[in-house]
């Protein structure tokens, strides 16, 4: 989505905020790699190219603009970088959110709100900052910062499982910004409703935008790209992948139904798309 879509009062427009590699046999799960190889092709190393995709979301009727997710950050040392082989927005002097809100021609300093989908490197490290004395410190420290208060819980105590995709210096600091933790679904801000889905992490959030008779709906790790949108195709991340079954038909029966556009935050080269229901099957367009 090269130019912005309008949905009543809010004007949506995807961000780039840089890429990282995981591993495919992980991205995929059971999915053998003769199927899955066919859709993005690994690297030599095994890992397949992933986007990290913010949405900017301004207010024509307030002074109000969302980010929703903030991508990795670069608070961590080379190997780190080298093993995901993280990229980042071009450019210096500011965080990589801040550069990569700037590209899209907005000031980090008039954002008023940044939705996190869940508290994973990939989409809250770049949330946070080191400063001079290399204390990780709130990138938006004026934004109301909208999280499920059952995934910061999670966040802060995890499972072994998850225990590297939780990083404490991305989450500790933000309690040192508005932080709002969300109790479930519902809408948060006009036009903008969350909702809780539990399979890929406890207490994620889909966010979905209405207006003019349009919807979008930004999916996080529910569907990390348009190859994911299959039902059966989940994650070895996924904690539960029975429960992303569940969820994800739920999403894309409603999907389905409104028409909606689906903001892909991993696909490395759909930006959008939507779905539609042939022959009793939901597939991409």
């Amino acid at each position: 989505m090269d130019m912005a879509v309008t949905l009543g009062r809010w004007r949506a427009k995807v961000v780039d905020a840089g890429r990282l590699f995981l591993d495919g046999g992980a991205m995929f799960g059971s999915v053998p790699r003769v199927v899955w190889e066919r859709c993005i092709e690994p690297d030599d190393q095994h890992r397949i190219p992933l986007a990290t995709r913010l949405l900017l979301l301004e207010d024509s009727e307030s002074d109000r603009i969302v980010v929703i997710d903030a991508g990795v950050g670069d608070k961590e040392e080379a190997s780190f970088r080298e093993r995901f082989a993280v990229s980042l927005p071009e450019g210096s002097g500011e965080p990589p959110l801040c550069r990569a809100i700037r590209e899209a021609g907005v000031d980090p300093a008039a954002i008023t709100d940044l939705i996190l989908t869940h508290l994973h490197f990939d989409h809250a490290g770049g949330a946070t900052a080191l400063d001079d004395s290399g204390v990780s410190q709130p990138v938006l420290p004026a934004a109301t910062h909208w999280v499920q208060a059952t995934n910061w819980e999670t966040a802060l105590s995890p499972n072994r499982r998850e225990r590297a995709s939780y990083l404490r210096y991305n989450i500790e600091p933000l309690e040192a910004a508005p932080l709002q933790k969300l109790d479930g679904d519902g809408e948060i801000l006009p036009g903008i409703s969350v909702e809780r889905v539990d399979g890929h992490t406890i207490g994620m959030q889909t966010v979905r935008i209405e207006g003019g008779g349009q919807v979008m709906r930004y999916l996080a790790d529910l569907a990390p790209t348009r190859h994911h949108l299959r039902v059966t195709w989940t994650m070895g991340y996924d904690i539960s992948p029975l429960t992303v079954l569940e969820e994800k038909e739920r999403m894309l029966s409603a999907a389905v139904e409104e028409e909606a556009v689906l903001v892909l935050e991993h696909d490395p080269v759909t930006a959008c798309t939507s779905v539609e229901e042939i022959d009793g099957k939901i597939v991409a367009k």
